[in-house]
């Protein structure tokens, strides 16, 4: 959710993975010094004290967003892997290719001509300001193919290491910059099948507000949305019961899946008056929290055909029709 609130805001070519892991620089891989430095950073608290002096000093200034991740090597050394969103294009005229084909000598992945102008002023500046926090790898690279193929990349990275970390400790593995936080919900929720229907039931209220992004919630409804409409979320009708066994085996998400693309052939008739009285309670949510001037241009863009029928009275049989769900291109 959080890569693909990256690219979509600022752009395919604007957003890049840049990998930190400890060395002293100028010492030599296998000097006295790297190896020292290696020691140290197998302890999770020194990481985190270096990393956060190097968030405040370089990440924040230099990028608009960011995403970390945290990872140890085989030895047990964390290293960290950063999404970026960088202020100039650094993919246009790069070969990404090559600079990430790790079976090539490194001599020659790293060309100059494989780089373009924004990547090659990148790499300067960030080596010349990584060797003060001893990060004796730096390297920043372009998505390669696909934000969805780069979002699943970097959640292996999680699933791996989420494995490998000794129990009994908290452990912040992934963290965000704050505007990524205003957009998104952040917090940690289980995988299971009430987290499913709540954001079963999180797809339908999108549908019939017509919104296409997750930060359309906060944009509209401001950054405590969920305070505000998680009753109304709740009040949506799932008329499905599901025995033991249906999430693990992924009968659940299937019919959920169905459910949310074309609800109504599962409703009755009382159901579908709930499900008219949220769709009624939704859009007069946003009349009361979105109409103000910074959400006025938004608002302009999600505005259905008809949108000024926001709270006509008592339900009608147009109000239980399909056209309450806009399912194309919904991305939740």
């Amino acid at each position: 959710m959080a890569v693909e609130w990256m690219v979509n805001k600022y752009g395919f070519n604007h957003v890049g993975l840049l990998t930190l892991s400890f060395g002293v620089p100028g010492s030599g891989r296998g000097s006295q010094a790297t190896r020292e430095l290696r020691e140290l950073a197998k302890d999770l608290d020194f990481v985190q004290k270096r990393w956060a002096s190097f968030r405040s000093n370089v990440i924040a200034v230099r990028y608009k967003d960011w995403i970390c991740i945290l990872e140890p090597h085989k030895d047990g050394v964390w290293h960290l892997h950063v999404v970026v969103a960088t202020k100039e294009d650094i993919r246009t005229g790069t070969d990404v290719e090559t600079l990430s084909n790790y079976n090539l000598p490194y001599w020659l992945r790293r060309g100059k001509h494989l780089r373009n102008e924004a990547l090659a002023a990148e790499w300067r500046a960030l080596r010349e300001v990584s060797c003060k926090y001893r990060f004796g790898r730096v390297e920043l690279l372009p998505i390669k193919k696909t934000k969805e193929a780069f979002a699943r990349y970097l959640g292996k990275y999680l699933t791996k290491t989420f494995n490998l970390i000794e129990p009994g400790r908290k452990h912040r593995l992934v963290r965000y910059s704050r505007g990524i936080g205003r957009h998104l919900s952040i917090r940690f929720s289980i995988r299971g099948l009430g987290n499913l229907l709540y954001r079963t039931r999180l797809k339908m209220a999108a549908a019939m507000l017509n919104f296409k992004d997750y930060g359309y919630f906060a944009d509209f409804f401001g950054p405590r949305w969920n305070y505000y409409l998680r009753d109304i979320i709740a009040s949506i009708p799932i008329p499905l019961v599901f025995g033991k066994g249906n999430f693990e085996t992924g009968v659940a998400a299937k019919l959920l899946a169905a459910y949310a693309a074309d609800p109504l052939p599962y409703l009755d008739p009382e159901s579908k008056k709930k499900m008219a009285g949220a769709y009624r309670m939704l859009w007069r949510k946003f009349a009361e929290l979105a109409f103000d001037a910074s959400a006025g241009a938004r608002w302009q863009e999600s505005e259905q055909g008809e949108a000024d029928n926001i709270d006509v009275g008592p339900v009608t049989e147009a109000d239980l029709n399909g056209e309450l769900f806009t399912t194309s291109g919904n991305p939740f």
